[in-house]
């Protein structure tokens, strides 16, 4: 738990007066002002509100105690060879598994994929399909008719071939992935909420610019 000198200390970085603290923590002046006097002995639950509203404005508690601002996250990862794919599906889902969100998909060929990797994607299908709270939004090439779920207008949508791109891509969270076939086959995962969020309003973008495609067409899978 953060000491009362950390919540000083990291309003101070901020810039932040009590003020603009308790009006985020959600919790009222003179509680917070009891609070950082140790007048009063704080629960636990408020604790974890103040802290988790000053780590999500930019503060990371280090040991000390101590405060600093949170240094942005640059990961890159490399999967390589035949379970590259699978381990990909795998990261999808375990990134988002715990609060749900969207698989923003660019560059993808359902026909390609059910080819070269049918059980990993059929296996993230079923898994989806039970969490209910992971959804995914696919740009595929304009004409392409070959859907492995249902080609419904919150899914699938057409672009231009022109702007499809060669290389699927993916974005999840604060994750941006490409997919490069070769050989030999590797994926590419860049963690960075920077590089992801400049991806995801391009991707948005697009999507609303995209073709519906028509009503009718046949997929390949089922939820069973």
């Amino acid at each position: 738990m953060i000491t009362i000198e950390q919540i000083k200390a990291a309003r101070a970085l901020l810039g932040w007066g009590q003020v603009e603290l308790a009006k985020a923590a959600g919790i009222s002046l003179p509680a917070l002002g009891n609070l950082e006097r140790g007048a009063v002995t704080p629960r636990l639950k408020t604790i974890q509100a103040i802290q988790g509203i000053l780590e999500d404005s930019g503060v990371e508690f280090i040991e000390g105690p101590g405060v600093r601002r949170q240094r942005e996250t640059l990961k890159i990862t490399m999967l390589e060879g035949e379970d590259a794919v699978e381990k990909l599906f795998e990261d999808f889902y375990d990134t988002l598994k715990k609060d749900g969100g969207t698989l923003m998909v660019r560059g993808v060929s359902d026909r390609k994929f059910m080819k070269a990797a049918h059980e990993p994607l059929t296996t993230f299908l079923k898994r989806v399909h039970r969490h209910k709270r992971i959804r995914s939004h696919l740009l595929v090439c304009e004409g392409d008719d070959c859907f492995v779920g249902k080609p419904d207008s919150t899914v699938y949508r057409w672009v231009d071939k022109d702007v499809f791109g060669l290389v699927p891509s993916y974005i999840y969270r604060d994750k941006y992935a490409v997919l490069l076939w070769g050989p030999p086959l590797r994926v590419v995962i860049t963690q960075n909420p920077s590089l992801a969020e400049t991806y995801r309003r391009q991707f948005e973008a697009d999507w609303k610019r995209a073709q519906i495609p028509p009503s009718g067409l046949p997929y390949l899978w089922a939820a069973s």
